[in-house]
């Protein structure tokens, strides 16, 4: 994510498949700029659409990338659509990378980050028939939408069930960079850890780095070693893989971003906040296609698991090879706080917004 993502649950309780309802924060933004299920009309099947998908992010991180990239993927095996793939983008070269896909004539182009934000309002201007969507982004214009994902009710729960399950009373937590999407998770994770264990100890570090495991690695030992914490939440893309080594290498729990990053250590991985980037990149084709896009900042939160209905994409993964280590009494409370969540009786508020 060298931009900000950055970016209900089941699984948690592997025993229950419990059909949770959406729950979506601050509604004073819009849900998602489309009805992720509806049925496309019929020209949505005939119509080609040429999308560009572009990010500063690397595909291949397991992480961000990658499920930027298996979105794109995927609506190119459903609809038959042209997409053309543009990772590694430096940040440098965002408003030049913009441009040459809008001169050339593409109908809709996400850019995969945070700081593609301004350039897109910028080079939108010139090309008002392009349709551009930020992800994770917090800017409009006529052509203009952003998905800003509500991150931190997954992280939320992240953060409860360390505080719940930690033996040092110390979790910490390692981030790219301090956009205001990261910023946010991290928020939420403290407050989810602090609303089971008020005496619990949070300790972090950003990096200012997204795409370097050795430097991950060194920070999250550091808190590991010299802060005692044995829980670790990371935010920084193929820095986080480092801090999911150091996570292993000292027989401490971590927990995945964007993805379900077990498989990249199964017996360290606890489990993993997942933003479902293929229902909401599937909604943007819908929207461009049936003429109801519309250049909004849309803020959707947590849904039932991949694929929902409703318009949330933010969920937890299983807890895989791990489900035996969670406690009982954690899963019980988890599902507590989930159904708190769904009723609205807990709130995970933004702590960096647009305006701040």
């Amino acid at each position: 994510m060298a931009v900000a993502r950055k970016y209900l649950i089941i699984g948690l309780i592997s025993a229950a498949a419990v059909a949770l309802p959406v729950f979506i924060a601050l509604s004073q933004y819009n849900s998602l700029p489309f009805s992720p299920f509806s049925t496309p009309s019929p020209s949505a099947s005939t119509k080609e659409l040429r999308i560009a998908l572009v990010t500063d992010a690397v595909f291949t991180d397991q992480g961000w990338g990658t499920a930027a990239y298996n979105a794109g993927k995927s609506l190119e095996s459903k609809y038959g659509y042209q997409v053309t793939f543009a990772d590694h983008v430096e940040i440098a070269d965002i408003e030049s990378t913009l441009q040459k896909y809008a001169a050339s004539n593409y109908d809709l182009i996400i850019a995969h980050g945070y700081q593609w934000g301004d350039p897109a309002i910028r080079v939108a201007k010139q090309y008002p028939n392009v349709k551009f969507v930020v992800f994770t982004g917090l800017v409009k214009a006529n052509n203009v939408a952003s998905i800003f994902p509500m991150q931190q009710e997954g992280s939320f729960l992240l953060g409860a069930l360390a505080g719940m399950m930690t033996k040092t009373n110390v979790i910490g937590y390692v981030g790219g960079d301090e956009y205001p999407n990261v910023i946010n998770i991290f928020e939420g994770y403290k407050q989810g850890a602090r609303m089971v264990n008020p005496d619990v100890k949070i300790v972090g570090t950003y990096l200012s780095d997204w795409n370097n495991p050795d430097k991950g690695k060194e920070a999250a030992t550091s808190l590991i070693k010299t802060q005692k914490a044995d829980f670790l939440l990371h935010v920084a893309d193929t820095s986080g893989h480092g801090v999911i080594q150091a996570a292993e290498n000292n027989g401490i729990y971590a927990f995945g971003a964007v993805g379900d990053q077990s498989n990249l250590a199964p017996y360290t991985v606890l489990t993993s906040f997942v933003v479902d980037i293929d229902k909401s990149y599937d909604g943007i084709v819908q929207s461009v296609v049936n003429g109801t896009f519309h250049g909004e900042i849309f803020k959707p939160g947590i849904e039932a698991g991949k694929g929902s209905p409703g318009d949330g994409i933010v969920f937890i993964a299983p807890f895989h090879e791990l489900d035996d280590k969670v406690p009982q009494n954690a899963k019980v409370k988890l599902q507590e706080l989930i159904q708190g969540l769904l009723d609205n009786k807990i709130q995970v508020p933004e702590r960096e917004s647009p305006t701040s």
